[in-house]
């Protein structure tokens, strides 16, 4: 149906709410930062991966999903100069996804499918630029982790409190929906009096400061 939120709120699709929410935001936290390279992980279909490219046109933008169905779905149906879409697997980010590092990394309920998180965020450090961003979203907000979810596919839930003790290891700063300046946090509004909730805990949130260690392994 597009990326107008109108269709899906008049048929209170809260999946498809939710999703195309996370990029409307994203496009205006991008907007701030003028990335010269974005890198999309688990971008699905390619909508909001296309919605970044043609918004940012001097961008390199990169889509990544594990599905190649997904990404072949999204070549056919999404083409621009200074897009592109590809297989990958950021568990094994340099054999399928590539050495450069990116300015902004975009990743939307990714990390709770992914079997070894921690080798995901360590390879988003590492190919990370000093000074670049990673928006990230994941189901989160319990008292307690959910380390059996309802849905197969998710492997954790996250507790706020655990999520953002994980986070604040690979990232000097985490910024959180629940802080007054949070960016671009109206975006959300367009949600109010919709029927449409979305809670903001911990969800989504800016890193920022990716930690580096000095390994004596190379």
């Amino acid at each position: 149906m597009g990326l107008d939120l109108a269709p899906y709120l008049a048929r209170q699709d809260i999946a498809g709410v939710h999703h195309l929410i996370r990029y409307l935001w994203a496009v205006e936290c991008l907007a701030d930062l003028a990335p010269r390279s974005v890198l999309d992980v688990a971008c699905g279909a390619g909508y909001g991966t296309h919605a970044i490219a043609q918004r940012f046109p001097r961008a390199r933008v990169l889509g990544i999903d594990y599905d190649e169905q997904a990404v072949r779905l999204a070549r056919e149906n999404y083409r621009l100069g200074n897009l592109e879409f590809r297989r990958g697997d950021v568990m094994r980010w340099g054999d399928t996804i590539g050495p450069e590092r990116v300015h902004c990394v975009v990743t939307f309920d990714t990390i709770e499918h992914v079997p070894h998180r921690e080798v995901m965020l360590q390879n988003l450090v590492e190919h990370l630029h000093d000074d670049g961003t990673v928006l990230l979203s994941t189901p989160c907000g319990r008292d307690e982790n959910n380390l059996s979810p309802e849905w197969e596919a998710h492997r954790i839930e996250y507790s706020a409190r655990s999520l953002y003790d994980f986070l604040r290891r690979y990232f000097r700063t985490v910024s959180r929906p629940e802080e007054p300046h949070f960016p671009h946090a109206g975006v959300f509004d367009r949600l109010k009096g919709t029927g449409v909730n979305y809670w903001l805990k911990l969800n989504p949130v800016v890193c920022r400061q990716p930690v580096r260690i000095d390994n004596p392994y190379g």
